[in-house]
């Protein structure tokens, strides 16, 4: 439903947005009235004292006030229960014509997951710093938070006519669609990819180094993180490094808040002091923590890039266009997501530049370079190990939960001979980017304007399927491969959505990468590894997550699968739980079939 007009502003919420305070209200003026009728009924008798009279009065007023509040809040929520239903609608296309919507609805937490790639389509840009003087303070957290909220809200939905709810709904309906899709899928139906025997035991090899290596990228968030999986026991057990002072002994960068992190990493990693040869957390946009390590186990130097942990960071994340690369690996087209590149671009030159790498082979010259990272860590990572592969010829890379909108075909294909990517479940990273954006919203629009159910029943459901599953909705609708003449007068066609003219959508497109944009493919970087739950996800009432690991091919995160777990999958806490559970029953996952969901081509 459009926005509510009020005092000559849109406000971010519809007429169909009042059933459920509507009965919250309403249930408290029932009880309330309940109460005092029962009151003057028990006592209308004793009221011929003084003041009784004027007692009663006020009783019986209330009463009838109380009344007919109950009537017209009663008839606020039928009308409002009827507003999307196709026989009382209440869309009005001449109210498009308004603001965009601009309320602040999008929680923080999440602007991290989201984030990836929505500030590709901003009409500036954040490669110059000196545009944004105030946002590379720590002390103007405010201003970053403004921006990264109010770009979200303004560049994805700036030509819709949408409110937060009928957001919540389609992705609603569209996680159902997804589940009805994969459910009524034909075993011979879906594409299998099963591996040899020479691939498992590189899938079991790889995944041993996955293992050990996401304690490093781990390590590298320092102590929120640690204290965050350790909340009982983490600051007992860094209390102590947190009032040592190593930094006469190490070249530090930020080192005001240096002792705690480099307590919760020597826990983290299992090293001792005298391992690591460079730790810096000084955090601006385009400069990641990282950290530096001779890791004895494996007998490599390790380097570890931070993922999105400040607002410093999140703008990182926003300068999604896309940018040439200066590389020496006979590759052309060498472009790779820009913010992610800079930062990439700025480890190097410390690694490089300050001679680290130099003072970190001087002492195992015969260890193997390896790059890991998670999140904004692990893209940067994998543009780090691509630049440093002319000089070191044997680096691996680790990336965890890269982000998919991170290079470009060529550099894609190249990177798979010395980069493995890590991803968990429906993490929605790893399937981020401007041409899957576009393809999302495309599909909600597409699932409201075809929908005829009022949105407080498609909330109710959806609320009781994410929790306790049960039959998904299969209403008909044009994501289902229905015609037109399967739906029951539609509400509203996809154009009359659309406030304006949208230069990137298509609606005559069935494919995300047939609608224009001006904005190349981007892909994630090197060979995948998926952990995908077995059975049903996201419902409480169930035992621990089991997942099945299994070479994957970027085509299967070419749309953003949409779940309960989709934003929990990329915390890195979760990750290691998973990885840990799959190195240690690896033997019965071998079992798992190839094929699995992941290989069906999903809504």
């Amino acid at each position: 439903m459009p926005g509510m007009v009020l005092f000559g502003r849109r406000w971010a919420i519809a007429s169909d947005d009042l059933v459920f305070p509507g009965f919250f209200e309403l249930s408290l003026r029932v009880v309330w009235w309940i109460g005092i009728l029962t009151l003057y009924l028990m006592h209308r008798g004793k009221l011929d004292c003084a003041g009784g009279v004027l007692l009663s009065s006020y009783l019986i007023v209330l009463i009838i006030l109380l009344a007919v509040i109950i009537c017209t809040v009663s008839a606020i929520v039928c009308v409002s229960m009827k507003a999307g239903s196709s026989s009382f609608p209440l869309w009005s296309p001449s109210s498009l014509c308004l603001t965009p919507l601009g309320g602040k609805w999008l929680p923080i937490p999440l602007l991290a997951p989201i984030t990836w790639t929505v500030m590709s389509r901003a009409s500036y840009s954040v490669a110059s710093r000196q545009q944004l003087p105030a946002c590379g303070k720590p002390e103007s957290s405010s201003c970053a938070v403004a921006l990264g909220t109010t770009t979200i809200l303004e560049l994805l939905f700036r030509d819709t006519d949408l409110v937060p709810s009928d957001i919540a709904a389609g992705l609603t309906l569209l996680h159902q669609q997804q589940d009805n899709i994969r459910n009524s899928q034909e075993p011979d139906e879906v594409i299998s990819h099963s591996p040899g025997p020479p691939q498992e035991a590189d899938l079991d090899a790889e995944l041993a180094n996955c293992h050990h290596y996401m304690q490093f990228a781990a390590a590298a968030y320092g102590w929120p993180l640690y204290i965050y999986r350790n909340p009982f026991t983490g600051l007992c057990k860094i209390g102590g490094d947190c009032c040592r002072n190593r930094t006469t002994e190490y070249d530090l960068i930020g080192g005001d808040q240096l002792h705690c992190h480099f307590g919760s990493i020597l826990h983290t990693t299992g090293l001792q002091y005298r391992d690591f040869i460079h730790i810096s957390f000084h955090d601006k946009v385009y400069e990641l923590p990282f950290l530096v390590a001779l890791d004895h186990r494996k007998e490599s130097v390790v380097v570890a890039v931070r993922g999105t942990m400040s607002l410093q960071d999140i703008l990182t994340d926003l300068s999604a266009e896309s940018e040439t690369l200066s590389l020496e690996c006979g590759v052309q087209d060498c472009s790779a997501h820009k913010g992610i590149s800079q930062a990439a671009r700025y480890v190097y030159q410390r690694l490089v530049n300050d001679g680290i790498l130099s003072q970190a082979f001087s002492i195992a010259p015969e260890y193997q370079l390896v790059v890991v990272g998670h999140s904004l860590g692990a893209g940067a990572a994998a543009v780090l190990a691509i630049m440093l592969r002319n000089s070191y010829p044997q680096v691996r890379c680790y990336a965890f939960s890269p982000p998919r909108g991170l290079l470009s075909k060529s550099l894609y294909e190249y990177s798979k001979n010395f980069i493995v990517s890590l991803v968990l479940g429906k993490d929605v990273i790893p399937r981020l980017s401007v041409t899957n954006l576009e393809d999302l919203k495309k599909r909600i629009l597409r699932v409201i304007a075809h929908c005829n159910k009022p949105k407080y029943k498609i909330l109710l459901h959806g609320c009781w399927y994410e929790l306790f599953g049960g039959s998904p909705d299969n209403s008909p609708t044009e994501l289902d491969g229905g015609t037109q003449g399967d739906l029951t007068q539609p509400l509203l066609g996809e154009q009359s959505l659309l406030t304006h003219g949208s230069p990137t959508y298509s609606f005559s497109s069935d494919s995300p990468l047939e609608s224009p944009t001006k904005y190349p493919p981007l892909y994630p970087p090197g060979r995948i590894i998926h952990l995908e739950e077995e059975g049903t996800s996201g419902r409480f009432c169930r035992a621990a997550a089991q997942y099945c690991a299994r070479w994957s091919h970027e085509s299967q995160f070419s749309k953003i699968l949409i779940g309960p777990k989709m934003l929990t999958d990329h915390m890195p806490d979760v990750l290691m739980k998973a990885l840990d559970s799959v190195v240690a029953d690896r033997a019965a996952f071998l079992l798992c079939p190839a094929g699995g969901s992941s290989n069906v081509d999903v809504v």
